[in-house]
């Protein structure tokens, strides 16, 4: 996903961009939802060597110039025997890198825990979550200029795209439980599976509310509400930027520090790790909502990512 973002960074500064993904199901449903062009699917069963031969090949026959990687279940250090030519640049989240990188990149707030710089005097590194990849279409003027109810009135919803634990059905009940008011905006992704015992939940409560989901475009839902709860993955980062007031719920491990350090730059409220405490939550929505932070719209800047990679051709 971040990557599919940092391809219209790069489409505007007159790169082509060319995706290979493996067959996962997940992975095609993004594919065609963002309408990725040029897109190249390999087996997920390919091994490695197959793998970096396959790369080889598509990188020469389409004259490529930068190989932009990012993945999950391998390790990048065990891709030996790309052409050394080529530039490389990659997202990586254990430190596990190719020796003649030019960029890395790692959004996590202890980043700079997981990479001895100093071992690689070639390489440029983006380190900590000032560096996570935003959606394209972020319009900071509107963003400093947004306005918001003193009384909260709009309440968005958006747990993830697949919410495996239904933290947002859990969320629901506690707000119908206590008779909110607020006018409810339920963003559910592509691959939440309980949507239709969401609605049966909501049917009949005299709430106001609007389910919607697999969203393209999620800035004018961030612009459009005066408080969100969201879980805290990239989500988080991207209502931090939209200066949305919002509450946030780490729905995996590796999210509770992005949440803790937004909370201590008192940029959200952090409720927890995969916990829904109703006192809480209600507090943090109606008592004591959060208030949206005037921190430098330059929390992040996803266009040094592509500045990075111009100087790369820049330099011999």
């Amino acid at each position: 996903m971040s990557l599919v973002h940092l391809s219209h960074y790069f489409e505007a500064d007159s790169w082509e961009c060319f995706f290979m993904v493996k067959n996962y199901p997940a992975a095609i449903r993004l594919a065609e939802k963002y309408r990725v062009k040029n897109l190249i699917v390999i087996d997920q069963q390919t091994r490695i060597p197959a793998e970096v031969e396959m790369i080889n090949k598509v990188a020469g026959e389409l004259g490529v110039d930068l190989l932009f990687f990012e993945l999950t279940e391998n390790k990048l250090s065990d891709y030996v025997g790309l052409t050394p030519h080529l530039k490389k640049a990659c997202v990586s989240f254990d430190g596990s890198i190719l020796p003649d990188l030019h960029l890395v990149i790692d959004w996590d707030v202890a980043a700079h825990d997981f990479f001895q710089a100093e071992l690689f005097e070639k390489t440029r590194f983006f380190l900590g979550p000032e560096y996570v990849i935003l959606p394209f279409n972020f319009e900071y003027g509107r963003i400093r200029s947004r306005k918001y109810n003193s009384t909260p009135e709009k309440l968005l919803v958006c747990m993830g795209g697949s919410d495996e634990f239904n933290f947002t059905q859990k969320l629901i009940k506690v707000l119908i439980k206590h008779n909110v008011k607020m006018k409810l905006n339920i963003i559910v992704g592509a691959g939440y599976e309980y949507t239709s015992a969401l609605t049966e939940s909501l049917d009949g409560q005299r709430i106001d509310f609007v389910i919607k989901q697999n969203i393209t475009d999620m800035f004018e839902e961030y612009i459009d509400c005066d408080v969100a709860v969201g879980a805290g993955g990239l989500t988080a980062s991207e209502l931090v930027a939209t200066r949305t007031p919002a509450v946030l719920i780490a729905t995996y491990e590796h999210q509770i520090a992005r949440c803790r350090y937004f909370s201590e730059k008192g940029w959200v409220t952090f409720l927890g790790f995969r916990t829904v405490n109703e006192e809480m939550l209600l507090r943090s929505l109606l008592a004591s909502p959060p208030k949206p932070h005037d921190a430098d719209m330059k929390i992040f800047d996803t266009y040094k990512i592509v500045e990075a990679c111009n100087e790369i051709f820049s330099t011999p």
